[in-house]
C-alpha cells in the first residue's frame, strides 16, 4: 500500500521564511525559535508502518513543500493520512477535502484537534476517520481496513460517520514502552532542504511522550498526563545515529517536560559524556523540576539553552491555572540555572481570565529578579478541549480554528473581563521592556559573575566541569567546521542563541 503522511501548516510561513532568510547576512534573532524542524509525528509513525513491511511511505510537510507537490504525493497514494494541530486544524482540513473531493483517496485525520474536535473534519467531508491519541498502533489498523467501513467498529480509538452521525469506538490504551517506538522515519525527508531554512542547522528528537501536570490551557488530550520516556541509553542511541548520520550543529529536544525525572537526565547526560558526543543541545522544562546536580550535568553533556514555561509571576493566578508552581520555587530554580551558566528563556502567558494588572505587576516583578536571558510573552488563545476553553468559551468572538497559526497572538479571540486586546498588547510591551532593562546593565552582567564565583567555590567540581566543557566545545566545533563553517562565524556566543538587533 503506498502513504503519504502530511504535517499541515500554513503556506504563509513558507513566504516568511523566503523573506526572512532571503539574505544571508540579515540578523534574524529569536525568530529561529520557530525554525521548521522535520515533523517528529507522522515521521514516526512512517517508521512504524515501514517496519511492519507491505508499505511504501512519503512524507510531505506543508511548512516547506508546495500544493503541488502535495497533490503529487495524494495523486501518488493509496492513502491519505494528515496531521493536525489546533492552529493548523483550517489548514488541515483544506487538504482533507482536496484529498477526499479532487482525487477520491481514502483519508485519516490524527493529531490534537482531530482527537479533540474531530467532528470538525468529519462533517465537513474532510476525513473518513479520524484518530484518537496515540496513532502508533492505530493507523495501521485503520490502513488494513480503510476499504470496509463495515469493521471499523472493532478498531480502538477511531471516529468516524455512522448513519450520519458522530461515532467514537473505545479509545486505545497509550503505548507503555516507548523503547519500542521506532525512530522517526528521518531518511523519507530531504534533510537538506530543513537546513537550508534555519539560523543554526539541527534536527529535533522526542525521548518521553506526556506531562504528569494539568496545567487548564494546555491540551493534553493525546497523551492524557500519561508519561512515558526512553531508557537513557536508547536515547543516547537516537543522538548519536543523528549525529553520525547528519552531524547537525545543534539538537532540540522536543519532549513535552524533559526534565520530570531527575535520575533519568542525569543518566543521559552521563551517557553522552561517556560517549564522548560533542554537540550542543536544548530542551523545554519546568523551572521547579532542576536541580544544581541535573543542571551541572545537563551543561556538562552540552546543553547551552532552557526553555521554561513561567506562565506568571502572580501566585493567585499559578493557582487558577493549576500550574503547581509558586514564585518561591521559580527563583530558586532560576538561581541555580544561572550561577549553572545556562542560557534560559521564560514563556510568560498574558489575558488569562483572572488576570489583573496587579498580576501583570507581579510577573514583571518576578521577571526582574529571576533575571531571565529572554523573555517571549504570549496572549492566551484558548484551545478546543482544555479547561480554560470550557469556561470562557461562552466570551469567545473568534474561532480559533479560523486563524492561522502565525497571528494566534495577534488576533483577539474572546472579550476578556477587564483588558482589551490592545490593553494586552501594551501589557506585553511593558514586560519586554522591563526584562530588557534589567538584563541589559552592567550591575546584572556583574551580578551573574559573582553568582558563578560564589557557587564555584562552594562546588570545586565546576573547575573540573569547564575544564571538559571547553574541550568538547572545541571538539563540536571542529566536527561541524568544515560542513557548517559559515554558521560558527556568523554567531560567536552560541550556536542556540542568535545576535537579536531587530524588535
Amino acid at each position: 500500500m503506498k502513504v503519504v503522511l502530511i504535517y499541515a501548516k500554513s503556506q504563509t510561513l513558507r513566504g516568511r521564511v523566503a523573506n526572512t532568510y532571503a539574505e544571508e547576512d540579515t540578523t534574524r534573532g529569536e525568530y529561529s525559535r520557530d525554525e521548521i524542524y522535520p515533523p517528529l509525528g507522522i515521521s514516526t509513525l512512517a517508521a512504524r508502518l515501514e517496519s511492519l513491511g507491505g508499505y511504501e511511505v512519503r512524507l510531505i510537510d506543508d511548512s516547506l513543500d508546495s500544493i503541488e507537490e502535495i497533490r503529487a504525493g495524494m495523486e501518488w497514494a493509496d492513502a491519505v493520512g494528515i496531521s493536525s494541530l489546533t492552529p493548523n486544524a483550517k489548514r488541515a482540513r483544506e487538504l482533507g477535502l482536496i484529498s477526499r473531493k479532487e482525487y477520491g483517496k481514502p483519508t485519516v485525520l490524527g493529531g490534537p484537534h482531530p482527537t479533540t474536535n474531530p467532528e470538525y473534519f468529519l462533517e465537513a467531508g474532510a476525513a473518513d476517520i479520524c484518530v484518537q491519541g496515540e496513532g502508533d498502533l492505530t493507523l495501521p489498523e485503520v490502513l488494513q481496513a480503510i476499504d470496509r467501513p463495515e469493521t471499523w467498529d472493532s478498531i480502538q480509538g477511531i471516529t468516524f460517520l455512522k448513519d450520519g452521525e458522530v461515532h467514537a469506538t473505545p479509545r486505545r490504551e497509550l503505548v507503555k514502552n516507548m523503547n519500542e517506538v521506532p525512530w522517526p522515519a528521518y531518511h523519507l525527508y530531504d534533510m537538506t532542504k530543513y537546513f537550508r531554512t534555519m539560523v543554526t542547522p539541527g534536527i529535533s528528537i522526542m525521548t518521553s511522550r506526556g506531562c504528569p501536570f494539568s496545567c487548564t490551557f494546555c491540551d493534553a488530550e493525546m497523551t492524557p498526563r500519561q508519561y512515558r520516556a526512553m531508557t537513557p541509553e536508547n536515547a543516547v542511541d537516537l543522538i548519536q545515529h543523528l549525529l553520525e548520520t547528519y552531524n547537525p550543529p545543534q539538537i532540540f529536544i522536543f519532549d513535552d517536560l524533559f526534565t520530570i525525572q531527575r535520575k533519568r537526565v542525569i543518566g543521559i547526560c552521563k551517557e553522552i559524556v561517556k560517549r564522548d558526543l560533542c554537540f550542543e543541545w536544548s530542551c523545554e522544562s519546568r523551572v521547579d523540576t532542576v536541580d544544581f546536580e541535573m543542571l551541572r550535568w545537563m551543561r556538562r553533556a552540552g546543553c547551552v539553552k532552557i526553555y521554561f514555561g513561567l506562565e506568571s509571576g502572580s501566585p493567585n493566578v499559578l493557582v487558577t491555572m493549576k500550574k503547581d508552581v509558586t514564585p518561591e520555587k521559580i527563583l530558586a530554580g532560576s538561581r541555580v540555572t544561572r550561577q549553572i551558566g545556562i542560557y534560559y528563556k521564560f514563556f510568560i502567558l498574558y489575558g488569562f481570565p483572572s488576570d489583573t494588572e496587579e498580576d501583570h505587576r507581579l510577573t514583571e516583578d518576578l521577571v526582574a529578579e529571576a533575571r531571565p536571558s529572554a523573555v517571549s510573552v504570549s496572549i492566551l488563545v484558548p484551545i478546543p478541549g482544555t479547561e480554560v476553553y470550557e469556561q470562557i468559551k461562552h466570551e469567545l468572538v473568534g474561532d480559533v480554528t479560523e486563524t492561522e497559526f502565525h497571528f494566534w497572538h495577534h488576533t483577539e479571540m474572546w472579550k476578556h473581563p477587564r483588558f482589551t486586546h490592545d490593553e494586552l498588547i501594551t501589557e506585553r510591551e511593558r514586560l519586554l521592556k522591563r526584562h530588557k532593562a534589567v538584563v541589559s546593565g552592567m550591575r546584572h552582567k556583574l551580578l551573574k559573575k559573582w553568582e558563578r564565583l560564589v557557587i564555584t567555590v562552594r562546588h570545586p567540581v565546576l573547575l573540573l566541569d569547564f575544564v571538559d566543557i571547553m574541550r568538547r566545545k572545541r571538539k563540536h566545533r571542529a566536527r561541524i567546521a568544515k560542513q557548517w563553517g559559515s554558521v560558527l562565524k556568523r554567531d560567536p556566543l552560541s550556536m542556540q542563541i542568535p545576535s537579536v538587533k531587530v524588535n
